[in-house]
């Protein structure tokens, strides 16, 4: 049915040819993505999840200010292009839009050695070296309490007032954890009051770079601007050590040998390599902070979701989000040792 949809939304876009073709594409949690071919072009075409998302017109707004703006300063790199449906606008029905498929291009799901995570980390920072003059205040918060981690906290308390016995029974170790380990999100809540306010990616995991097919240690690319927002530049760089650092997948409840020390210095060493001299001392001192608060709050989210019955993240099996939350709490258990 997805894909069916999707060609009756293409329609409104370009007339459908004999070389049409369209693929469901599995990356991600929230939205449905669909790699379209007609008249010998390649298009992404994308069901944005409303429920997640629900003003498309503040994502499209940023990401066309970050575009302009990366232009105006001769970016090296491509950038995203939204591209108008027939009714002039880049969404359709208040929930699709279409872009231009970067070509000649591969991503990973999981990241292959310590030189991939300096590449992407050298490159967000390029990105990021090229934000730090455009003014925050043009910019729009999409998810207004995506960095409330204070809310993120009532929301875990609330899911645990209110979840069923069964899930409560099976997640009592984890909620231990983290009511025990409260004192990482005190720690990191008085610190961001001092923290300037920058642009932020704010979904940078490796499938978000795309790498040049030829050479795959070369990126050509970061893509998913949705999550673009004001916010701290330690968000960035505490989640792809959330993602890119941890040595099983993100399911794996497993313990021992989650976390990687080589990946880790390696994605700290790209980061500075262009904020170095523009990031304030407290940025760069806070570094190893910003992880553990990331991955405690990824904790947070995934064990909130799995009490509340699985209505954020998709699932393919029961306790999916709850085998998620072990891994995230593994890997902070490895980052405090």
């Amino acid at each position: 049915m997805g894909i069916v949809e999707a060609k009756k939304v293409f329609e409104n876009f370009e007339s459908i040819e004999e070389d049409f073709g369209c693929i469901g594409l599995e990356s991600g949690h929230i939205n449905e993505t669909y790699l379209i071919r007609n008249q010998q072009k390649k298009y992404i075409l994308q069901k944005i999840n409303s429920s997640i998302f629900p003003n498309l017109e503040t994502i499209h707004s940023n990401i066309e200010i970050v575009a302009k703006h990366l232009e105006s300063k001769n970016y090296a790199h491509k950038r995203i292009e939204l591209l108008p449906f027939s009714n002039g606008k880049t969404i359709w029905e208040n929930e699709w839009r279409i872009m231009h498929f970067i070509g000649n291009s591969i991503g990973f799901e999981k990241v292959n050695s310590a030189n991939q995570c300096y590449e992407a980390a050298v490159f967000l920072s390029d990105f990021h070296s090229n934000l730090l003059d455009l003014d925050t205040r043009q910019i729009q918060n999409p998810l207004p309490n995506f960095l409330n981690y204070e809310d993120r906290w009532h929301q875990f308390v609330m899911s645990v007032d209110f979840a069923s016995k069964d899930r409560l029974a099976e997640a009592l170790p984890e909620i231990e954890f983290l009511y025990a380990h409260r004192f990482i999100l005190d720690e990191w809540i008085n610190l961001q009051p001092e923290l300037p306010l920058r642009i932020i990616h704010g979904d940078p995991k490796i499938s978000n770079f795309l790498f040049d097919e030829m050479n795959s240690s070369k990126i050509i690319a970061i893509i998913d601007w949705d999550t673009l927002m004001p916010g701290t530049i330690l968000y960035d760089f505490a989640d792809m050590v959330r993602s890119y650092s941890n040595l099983k997948e993100e399911d794996d409840p497993s313990v021992g040998k989650n976390f990687s020390q080589e990946n880790y210095l390696a994605l700290e060493k790209g980061f500075l390599k262009h904020l170095n001299e523009c990031l304030e001392p407290i940025e760069k001192n806070n570094l190893k902070l910003a992880a553990k608060i990331i991955i405690y709050i990824q904790a947070l989210r995934f064990l909130t979701d799995f009490l509340n019955q699985d209505v954020y993240y998709k699932i393919k099996y029961p306790i999916q989000n709850l085998n998620r939350a072990k891994n995230q709490i593994n890997l902070l258990k490895s980052l405090l040792n």
